[in-house]
């Protein structure tokens, strides 16, 4: 498990691009990571099965193998074997439910983004199969009372957790932010309950409903021994994560026997500082918007707003291979202006809600027809579960209105970029090879407190010119 731990975290280490980045501190040895991310895709092991156990094992499978299998895992959640349990891998493995087959096909992508942040915060790395009991893996899951992405954050909850939800961005959707949240929760969960199960009890049912099952137990400390005071939903949810955990090391869905990594399976991170919108990354990059937008739902107009946040950064999530296109493409991207792109492509889209009541006998679908929307958006903007609703009942509609925004030209500083090539360089001793250079602008860009300050081989800087009068 440490060697896995190890791989993970040395091959999602961020991205960070010249201009959309602010430090080059926080840059350091950028490039240097991509070529150990090249190496990666062909020295490294795929997170293969323990085992691969047929369903008729499964069902069979006796008390001594499941415990056996399950020390295996070397972890400290503890695994047991009953009745509940095994009801949950028979109908996991059941072909006809799909239910692992379908996050077997996304496990790849997103496991390893689990992985390394599990790793990060200290916490077990079976805890990345408990967002496949709560969406599928599927980013964009949304259920019908509003909870939404991968761990399936409520509104209120999200905020809670500092989580960015307002009409530019739903950062419950945010790969990399919704899980650090999700960690900090369940970590919460346990400093308070002391037992892994029990704060996964309380990521579904909140632990304001754990505390009074221990209350009612007469003050057991176990998830088996407050089972029975705990809401239903609960009761089953820890047997399905045990059987979920189970059968995804010793029984996959699929056939894996693929070693080597593809492109389009690893993800990485590509921070950004200044407003974007999807139509121009996917000029630049020669990809659809839809290829974009299928890792970055986050952002709701496929805009990247950065001023939302007073400027912070807004990372995208892109595949390997084009997180390195836009890297190598970086002079492209720092030279946005209007001569070089259509400022009719940067859109700007806002959301506007207002409400509609219902009149008697009028249906969802009479509703859709004449606000020019589909059923299924009706439902999900008023977290309505069946297509019925009630005479005067207010159904909310919301319209996305379009405005071209006027791209904006970058400054008139002049600036290029420079790669440490050797160790112990110093800004003094880079500048000192070219001419007309503005030595403090660049320092203060480049976030160096001194002049003379070692800077590491395979750092990218950006060098500043004497400025250009208009």
């Amino acid at each position: 498990m440490a060697i896995k731990n190890r791989f993970f975290k040395s091959l999602f280490l961020t991205l960070i691009l010249g201009l959309l980045v602010a430090p080059a501190i926080a840059q350091k040895n950028s490039l240097s990571r991509i070529d150990s991310l090249t190496q990666c895709l062909f020295h490294s092991n795929a997170d293969k099965a323990k085992a691969n156990l047929t369903q008729d094992e499964v069902n069979s499978i006796s008390e001594e193998q499941f415990n056996e299998l399950s020390a295996s895992l070397g972890t400290i959640i503890s695994f047991k074997l009953n009745d509940a349990v095994r009801l949950q891998m028979r109908y996991m493995k059941d072909p006809s439910s799909g239910f692992l087959r379908k996050a077997s096909d996304r496990k790849d992508i997103y496991f390893r983004i689990f992985e390394e942040v599990l790793d990060k915060k200290g916490l077990p790395q079976e805890i990345k199969y408990l967002s496949v009991i709560e969406s599928a893996l599927n980013p964009n899951a949304e259920s019908w009372c509003g909870a939404m992405g991968l761990w399936q954050f409520m509104p209120a909850t999200g905020r809670m957790m500092d989580l960015e939800i307002n009409n530019w961005i739903d950062e419950r959707k945010d790969l990399y932010k919704s899980t650090e949240k999700a960690c900090d929760y369940l970590q919460s969960n346990y400093n308070r309950f002391g037992d892994w199960l029990l704060a996964i009890a309380a990521y579904n049912c909140g632990p304001g409903n754990v505390s009074k099952a221990i209350t009612r137990s007469g003050g057991k400390r176990t998830f088996w021994e407050i089972k029975n005071y705990l809401p239903r939903e609960t009761q089953n949810y820890i047997p399905k994560f045990l059987a979920t955990a189970f059968l995804m090391n010793f029984s996959p869905a699929s056939d894996e026997t693929n070693n080597r990594l593809e492109n389009e399976e690893l993800m990485v991170q590509v921070p950004l500082t200044c407003d974007m919108h999807f139509k121009y990354i996917s000029a630049v990059l020669g990809i659809s918007t839809e290829s974009i937008e299928a890792y970055n739902s986050t952002y709701k107009t496929q805009f990247v707003n950065c001023s939302s946040s007073s400027g912070l950064s807004h990372p995208l999530v892109l595949p390997y291979s084009d997180a390195m296109q836009l890297v190598q493409m970086h002079d492209s991207i720092m030279a946005i202006s209007g001569n070089t792109f259509d400022p009719n492509d940067y859109i700007k889209r806002e959301i506007h809600t207002y409400y509609h009541k219902a009149g008697k006998g009028e249906t969802l679908g009479q509703i859709a027809n004449r606000f020019d929307c589909n059923v299924s958006e009706l439902k999900k903007w008023n977290h309505i579960r069946s297509g019925k609703i009630k005479p005067g009942q207010n159904i909310k509609i919301q319209e996305i209105r379009e405005t071209c925004i006027p791209v904006v030209n970058p400054s008139h500083q002049k600036f290029f970029y420079y790669l440490v090539e050797n160790d112990n360089s110093s800004l003094n001793s880079i500048c000192s090879r070219f001419a007309e250079l503005d030595i403090e602008k660049t320092k203060a860009e480049n976030f160096v407190a001194s002049s003379d300050a070692a800077i590491a081989k395979g750092t990218l800087i950006k060098i500043y010119t004497k400025a250009v009068n208009n």
